[in-house]
């Protein structure tokens, strides 16, 4: 505090000392501050002290609770890896390991269940739950005579909207200044569309902006995605319950009234189950089925993630690179630099249906066939479509200035940027370590119930 030149009297309110010790502090700070980072161990009675004066678990429960809010999976190394760094960054016990023993008394502290937390399912057994699903899913497009035009897939996953490869003046420039923001912003987007690759609904956005439409008095109905405003930019129950009600029922309402009033429907949705009120959504409509996968089951498997959303994903980072060529092929650096910073959520609404567009046919079919036993694989090379894509960025990158250091190992990595920073998780760190600095004593505490709360209804309903 005293760096930043706050008040004495801002430091006496904080942390309740009267001025003569606030005044022996800044007197002995070198001294203070030397005898700390000389001290390679604590004793028993010192290690006691620390431990009531910043009580790890506490702050640790605190990022789950925010992590749940946002309705993300958490498995117990996701948990020992940020017990271990949020300890780290607040100078925590030096010894402190978590492991095995201290996450089985966070647990029992905290009253968090094994269905709280994701448990690690070995392949095999994962593989053999997997098949189990399929052999249950299409008996049930069986039993109910369930076209494949009326089956769906909805996921959601972030977008790092703004992010560039490195190699590029951009990313270079944003660690030289240490602005690296543009790297972790965010939207989350929601996909749906059906077995048959004939129904693409519109991606759902979902930033922290509270209207684009007034913000940057532009029509943002001109595209097909729909913008949804939320603090922390993540699906909540509410706007799943939206979109399901105003997007998906009204597509199938109008597909009712052309031809085919009977008609039954089943939506597949993933295994985060603390996101949605089946019996809610049920009630909606009686011709919609729900089925989920399994908790031992992998997200990864379902169609969405079998190579729709990564396709997607690369056609926005092409279409982004493509949205600063008009203006800086032939310019600048600093061209390149400020129209990057210019860059819009608007325009991002703008990208995101430009890249929906573009995905393949072929995608959209081929990602189902893991799932589907009513027809033959379709035989599509993934890697030829990663090629293809990477060899558009490499041409893109030519006409750019100062891009001639980006190599193949940074755009396959931006290809999948996502999946390497956790970016949400990591953002609820954040958020617990800047309100404990704010206030080390009474770190606010989220009043929740003590792990998600599930579904009422079954995989399936």
């Amino acid at each position: 505090m005293r760096k930043k030149c706050e008040s004495r009297q801002s430091a006496m309110q904080k942390y309740g000392i009267s001025q003569a010790t606030l005044f022996r502090i800044y007197a002995q700070s070198e001294r203070i501050k030397n005898d700390f980072e000389s001290r390679m161990e604590f004793s028993t009675f010192e290690t006691r002290l620390m431990q009531r004066a910043i009580d790890i678990d506490r702050i640790v429960h605190q990022w789950y609770l925010r992590c749940k809010e946002r309705n993300e999976q958490m498995t117990e190394a996701d948990i020992k890896r940020r017990a271990l760094e949020i300890n780290m960054k607040l100078l925590g016990t030096p010894s402190f390991s978590a492991g095995r023993a201290w996450f089985q008394r966070f647990k029992k502290r905290y009253s968090i269940t094994n269905a709280d937390v994701k448990v690690t399912v070995p392949v095999k057994t994962e593989t053999i739950a997997a098949e189990a699903f399929k052999a249950d899913f299409n008996r049930l497009l069986i039993e109910r005579r369930i076209i494949l035009r009326n089956v769906y897939n909805v996921v959601y996953t972030t977008i790092m909207w703004k992010i560039v490869p490195e190699g590029t003046c951009i990313m270079d420039r944003a660690k030289l200044t240490g602005n690296l923001e543009m790297c972790e912003d965010y939207v989350t987007a929601l996909f749906c569309a059906n077995a048959t690759g004939c129904r693409k609904l519109p991606v759902l956005l979902i930033g922290t902006e509270p209207d684009i439409h007034v913000l940057h008095n532009y029509d943002t109905e001109a595209f097909s995605p729909i913008y949804k405003s939320n603090a922390n930019a993540c699906m909540d129950r509410t706007i799943f319950k939206e979109w399901y009600e105003h997007i998906f029922l009204e597509s199938v309402k109008a597909r009712q009234r052309e031809d085919a009033p009977r008609e039954q429907y089943l939506l597949l949705l993933d295994n985060v189950m603390s996101l949605h009120n089946l019996n809610d959504l049920h009630d909606l409509d009686r011709s919609v089925i729900f089925m989920s996968l399994p908790v031992n089951v992998s997200p990864l498997r379902q169609p969405m993630n079998c190579g729709i959303i990564s396709c997607f994903k690369r056609k926005y980072r092409i279409e982004l690179l493509k949205t600063t060529m008009p203006i800086t092929v032939g310019g600048t650096e600093e061209d390149l630099i400020d129209v990057h910073k210019q860059i819009s959520k608007w325009d991002c609404c703008r990208i995101v249906h430009n890249a929906w567009s573009s995905v393949d046919y072929a995608i959209l079919i081929s990602s189902w066939d893991n799932l589907l036993t009513v027809r033959m694989v379709r035989s599509i090379s993934f890697e030829d479509k990663w090629e293809a894509d990477m060899q558009e960025i490499f041409k893109i990158m030519k006409v750019l200035p100062a891009c001639e250091e980006c190599e193949e190992i940074h755009v396959y990595n931006w290809f999948s940027i996502e999946n390497q920073y956790d970016i949400v998780k990591k953002k609820c760190v954040e958020e617990v370590l800047r309100e404990f600095n704010d206030n080390p004593v009474n770190i606010g505490i989220i009043d929740d119930e003590a792990g998600p709360s599930r579904a009422k209804l079954s995989k399936r309903s």
